[in-house]
C-alpha cells in the first residue's frame, strides 16, 4: 500500500513537470512569432535637390492649355534613393500650367508650368518643383525661362524640330497658328525636387 502511494506521487510529479515544460515551449514559440510580426519597413525619404527627368507624353500649348489646367507626363528615368528604386521609369507624373498667354497678347506669349504629383505604389504623391517654361520675345524669338531645362527635338533645332521651329540663344520652340507657343510631346524636362519627399 505504501509503495502504491509513492508511485502515485511520482506519477503526479512527472505529469506536472511535463505540463510545465510544454507550456514553456509554447510560450517561447509565441514569442518568436510575435518578434517576427513586429518587423516594419522604415519610410524612405527622397531628399531635396533630387533630379527628375520627366517626359511630356502629349504636347502643351497656349491655345489648348489655359492657366490652371492639368497635364500628364512620365518619368524618363528611375527615381532611386541609395540604390533602391522608389518610382520606376514610366511612372505617371502630373503637372499644372501656371501661366498661359498666346495669340495677339500685349507683352508677348508665355507658357509656364510645374510638376505637382507623382504616382508611387499606385498612390498619387504630391511633389514640389520650380516653375519652368517658354516665353516669346521681340523679333519672333523665344527663350526658356524658370529653373531646370527642356530637352528635345524642338529645343536645339535638330532635324526633328519641324516646320516653324524658331531658334533663340541655342534653343527653339514650336509655334502653332495664331502665334501660340507649343512645347511638343516627348520633350524632356530636367527639374529638381524642392522639398523632401517621404514615402511610407
Amino acid at each position: 500500500m505504501q509503495c502504491y502511494k509513492i508511485c502515485k506521487i511520482i506519477l503526479l510529479l512527472i505529469i506536472s513537470f511535463s505540463t510545465q515544460s510544454w507550456s514553456a515551449i509554447l510560450n517561447d514559440s509565441t514569442k518568436v512569432i510575435d518578434s517576427t510580426a513586429a518587423v516594419v519597413e522604415e519610410p524612405i525619404t527622397v531628399p531635396e535637390g533630387t533630379r527628375l527627368m520627366v517626359k511630356l507624353d502629349k504636347p502643351i500649348n497656349t491655345a489648348e492649355n489655359p492657366t490652371g489646367s492639368v497635364f500628364t507626363a512620365v518619368l524618363e528615368t528611375d527615381l532611386a534613393v541609395d540604390g533602391k528604386v522608389v518610382a520606376p521609369k514610366g511612372s505617371q507624373v502630373y503637372g499644372k500650367v501656371i501661366e498661359s498667354r498666346g495669340g495677339r497678347v500685349l507683352g508677348g506669349q508665355k507658357l509656364i508650368f510645374q510638376f505637382t504629383d507623382l504616382m508611387i505604389n499606385n498612390q498619387l504623391t504630391p511633389i514640389l518643383t520650380d516653375p519652368m517654361g517658354v516665353e516669346g520675345g521681340r523679333g519672333n524669338t523665344a527663350k526658356m525661362v524658370g529653373a531646370g531645362a527642356l530637352i528635345g527635338s524642338a529645343f536645339g533645332g535638330g532635324e526633328g524640330a519641324g516646320t516653324g521651329a524658331l531658334i533663340a540663344g541655342g534653343l527653339a520652340v514650336l509655334r502653332s497658328r495664331g502665334n501660340h507657343i507649343q512645347i511638343p510631346a516627348d520633350t524632356i524636362a530636367d527639374v529638381t525636387i524642392k522639398a523632401p519627399l517621404v514615402i511610407k
